[in-house]
């Protein structure tokens, strides 16, 4: 039998490494791995019981030997080993039986990243069987997955509202104009609403209970312009800080607007600041063409509306915010000039 290296070498793969989620693309074979970017470790031992989705299943129902967490805190690499163990599972599931290690890796990272915390973001993806990882700017990647990057001369803006951190780009043709990010995302959001439950009706609930309330009820618009907003309610439990019992609450949007409004502000107030420091012709451009907004904060209710009306500008969501980051990571293999350009490349 002919042995065939070709055989051994998987499909370039692309990564959009988040704080709360992890998303995998392969060249030609799309999306191939969506999981939460979580790990279910041994306390006594340090063993990997579960990652992804298994250990978000035993999130708050585990017992004290087992701790669940993000190997990542806004983006970044907080624990290597633990984020290379991660990415090793999500990158063989991303193989299959296809192949034993993998040509290329592009890796999308956030603008404002230092070069100590991109070394270690790439180190772990090595370390996880990658041969060389091309690291480029999320903006950029966000931009060419929502598919605003065209042959027109003109300026577009992106924003990718992540879990734990903003990023803003401007982008023209194959040119990025500029870039910035903010550590600040929807996993502040989820904090602060677990933060205003707590004070206000000292229940603790966790994390899950906390994303959850956002989905239903969150907006980001006040609840008195949502006349339909008013009706709406749902019931979450935890444990009461006072009685120190199990006990269970109905919340309304309202209340989880307050929650979350400081965040959203905060958020929107950047973007503007951002858009401050363009030059008189790249605003005229994105005043006429309005902004792109892709990543999982784009799917808050309301949150095109807010953004368009704080801004002064037309505003898009894309048809899959939380997917565009590695879908336009795994677009740059397509174009292997624009890849060497924009990346920067470690083997």
């Amino acid at each position: 039998m002919r042995f065939s290296l070709r055989g051994l070498i998987t499909d370039d793969l692309a990564i959009d490494l988040g704080t709360a989620h992890t998303y995998i693309a392969t060249r030609g074979r799309g999306l191939v791995v969506s999981e939460p970017t979580l790990v279910a470790i041994d306390r006594n031992d340090g063993e990997v019981i579960a990652v992804g989705n298994e250990a978000l299943e035993m999130l708050g129902r585990s017992s004290e030997e087992i701790e669940i967490c993000s190997p990542l805190d806004d983006g970044v690499v907080s624990d290597f080993d633990l984020t290379a163990r991660m990415l090793s599972s999500y990158i063989r599931k991303a193989r299959g039986s296809r192949a034993l290690f993998s040509r290329r890796v592009i890796l999308g990272v956030p603008s404002d990243i230092t070069s100590v915390e991109r070394h270690a973001l790439v180190q772990a993806v090595q370390a996880a069987g990658a041969d060389k990882v091309h690291v480029a700017d999320k903006g950029y990647l966000a931009a060419m997955g929502a598919g605003i990057i065209t042959n027109d001369e003109r300026a577009s803006m992106v924003v990718d509202l992540g879990a734990a951190t903003t990023q803003m780009a401007i982008v023209s043709r194959s040119n990025l104009i500029a870039s910035r990010s903010i550590r600040k995302g929807g996993a502040d959001m989820d904090l602060a609403i677990i933060d205003h439950i707590k004070r206000y009706h000292n229940l603790l609930i966790g994390s899950r209970t906390a994303e959850r309330v956002k989905i239903e009820l969150g907006c980001a618009l006040p609840i008195h312009k949502i006349p339909t907003a008013a009706l709406e309610s749902t019931k979450i439990r935890g444990q009461s800080l006072l009685k120190a019992v199990p006990e269970m609450l109905t919340i309304v949007p309202q209340e989880i607007h307050t929650a979350i409004e400081p965040v959203i502000r905060e958020i929107i107030n950047a973007i503007r600041r951002f858009m401050e420091d363009l030059s008189p012709e790249v605003a005229g451009d994105i005043y006429d063409k309005g902004l792109t907004i892709t990543g999982g904060g784009a799917l808050l209710a309301k949150m095109e509306e807010r953004m368009a009306s704080e801004l002064n500008l037309k505003v898009a969501t894309v048809k899959d915010p939380r997917a565009s980051v590695v879908h336009g990571a795994s677009m740059l293999f397509e174009n292997p000039m624009l890849l060497r350009r924009l990346s920067r490349q470690y083997s």
